[in-house]
């Protein structure tokens, strides 16, 4: 049997209180947090952790992009800018900043089995 959920609730805040910060990046940034879009680092704002470990982003919008530029991931940082980075999850659906290089995530869950 794995971890319960109890257990994976406390690692999921702990990640959370890590990532502070949140970026976009316009391709694969792995390994070192690299191809960071123009746009500027967000808050991450997490709310509680629950279910598991999971916990979910809304409505994160982004200006300064490229004008019908990429975006392909979501990165996690320590600070607003330079810090730590903590890793990505690739974005699904909508891949690119609109015409006014503005990009919104409407929802993102990282999840206890999330790479």
């Amino acid at each position: 049997m794995g971890f319960n959920n109890a257990l994976l609730d406390l690692g999921g805040t702990a990640m959370a209180n890590a990532a502070t910060h949140i970026s976009l990046a316009t391709a694969n940034p792995e390994p070192s947090g690299s191809n960071q879009a123009t746009s500027a680092r967000l808050a991450a704002s997490w709310p509680a952790v629950s279910g598991g470990g999971d916990f979910t982003l809304t409505n994160k919008a982004f200006t300064g992009g490229a004008a019908n530029g990429p975006v392909t991931h979501v990165c996690f940082w320590s600070a607003i800018t330079g810090g730590t980075y903590y890793g990505s999850q690739a974005l699904t659906g909508d891949a690119t900043f609109n015409s006014a290089g503005e990009y919104t995530i409407t929802s993102l869950t990282v999840t206890g089995t999330s790479p």
